[in-house]
């Protein structure tokens, strides 16, 4: 099936539901919050050329005006539970703790779709170290946040593989919170205590970028090709707004096609919106164009991450599968 023929199903299941609910449910505003950066590239292709706005009036809904911000001092699924934001930016982790901590709640978090195929890619400017078993007491690796970010749990993964599944927790004494910025600062500068960085692009391309820093492993090497973020809402949200939420779908699947097609002309949008990141538009172009990067809105990889926070206690519950974790107009997708 093709992604316009998804977006068609997502379509048709989204206005069947709305035929059964009240005519004007859908609102005429909505909050989104995204990050500037290249795993949230499908949203600031649809906030540059509006495809929520044209998408929610070419499917009836008259003019939806759009609100986007960037990330406040909470976290994005915090931000959803306040109230300050109707949909967010999440990165996989942080959003499969927010769905089960919220399962079964008229607050419910739920992706409406996947952002982006990218992997975490494990560095360090030490030169001894070629593989996790190099690592020593002495050493330092940083990950925006210890036991609960994408990094910090896939290090542990990759523990639990090397070592056993009773020692995956090995490698967390070395493990330190830091931004991904201030980590790519300090293992640029040398002089830091960090001599390792988890994280993803553009950040791991910088970092390569400086003949003293060498790849270790990237997180497509532990759990193979994975999902890095999803849209996330919740259930209360999409109730009162099931043709929005399709046609939020629709505009998604759209900016995925456009990157797909045209990665010079996203990387200008990028360049052109991200003012804080001096890249030339050629390696923006490359590393968009990377085959390790896809932006799709059908999730990757998403029950192996579920199955192995349950098995380290960080989960509670266990979907039966993908769909679980998803709205109903996301559920055709070739997701896993």
């Amino acid at each position: 099936m093709t992604a316009t023929l998804y977006r068609q199903s997502a379509i048709g299941a989204a206005l069947l539901l709305a035929s059964v609910q009240s005519a004007g449910a859908d609102t005429s505003e909505l909050r989104l919050q995204r990050p500037l950066d290249l795993v949230a590239l499908p949203l600031l292709v649809m906030e540059h050329d509006h495809l929520i706005e044209r998408t929610a009036e070419a499917m009836g809904l008259g003019s939806v005006t759009v609100i986007w911000s960037g990330p406040g001092p909470a976290g994005p699924i915090e931000a959803l539970g306040a109230g300050a934001s109707d949909l967010v930016a999440a990165d996989l982790a942080p959003f499969l703790l927010g769905a089960d901590a919220t399962a079964g709640t008229p607050g419910e978090v739920r992706a409406l779709g996947a952002l982006a195929q990218l992997p975490y890619v494990l560095v360090t400017r030490n030169p001894v170290i070629h593989t996790i078993r190099d690592f020593a007491a002495a050493d330092r690796i940083a990950v925006p946040e210890v036991k609960i970010s994408g990094p910090a749990l896939m290090l542990e993964l990759a523990a639990a593989q090397e070592w056993g599944p009773d020692h995956y927790n090995k490698l967390d004494p070395l493990v330190v919170a830091r931004p991904d910025a201030a980590a790519a600062a300090a293992l640029l500068g040398g002089k830091a205590e960090i001599n390792a960085h988890f994280s993803r692009a553009p950040y791991a391309d910088d970092e390569l970028a400086n003949p003293a820093i060498h790849r270790i492993m990237d997180s497509f090497d532990i759990a193979g090709p994975h999902s890095a973020a999803v849209l996330a809402v919740t259930m209360r949200f999409r109730a009162a707004n099931p043709t929005l939420c399709a046609a939020i779908l629709s505009a998604l699947q759209e900016a995925g096609d456009f990157i797909k097609g045209n990665p010079g002309a996203a990387a200008e949008i990028y360049a052109g919106m991200v003012k804080d990141r001096d890249l030339p538009i050629e390696e923006l172009t490359d590393m968009i164009g990377d085959p390790d990067l896809a932006y799709r809105a059908a999730p990757v990889g998403v029950m192996r991450l579920v199955d192995f926070m349950l098995r380290v206690g960080r989960l509670k519950r266990r979907p039966a599968t993908w769909q679980d974790l998803f709205l109903p107009e996301a559920r055709d997708l070739p997701g896993s």
